[in-house]
């Protein structure tokens, strides 16, 4: 196993992505202490993810979405007596 500070992964992570490809498992580490692994996607996950979309469970886009009809899309507003802040707390107040 190859181990890799997040740093260095960073700076490192298309050479990091070549060792995964080959079959590899990396660790990335914190302050010396592990917080992930890169590793390759095993053969019954790739298995599990067919039978999901076989059976419809996960169902592909139907459309690309239109990035810019999307952004110009009118957003909800909050009324001029009201702050995000105070709409915050507001949940927060009622538990959800």
């Amino acid at each position: 196993m190859h181990t890799s500070n997040i740093a260095s992964a960073k700076s490192h992570f298309s050479h990091l992505i070549d060792l995964v490809k080959q079959g590899q498992t990396v660790l990335i580490t914190e302050r010396n202490k592990p917080v992930a692994t890169l590793q390759p996607i095993s053969h019954s996950l790739t298995a599990g993810l067919e039978a999901a979309h076989t059976s419809g469970l996960l169902v592909p886009p139907s459309k690309v979405l239109d990035v810019a009809a999307f952004l110009a899309a009118p957003r909800a507003s909050l009324a001029h007596e009201n702050s995000l802040a105070q709409a915050i707390l507001a949940e927060r107040e009622e538990g959800r």
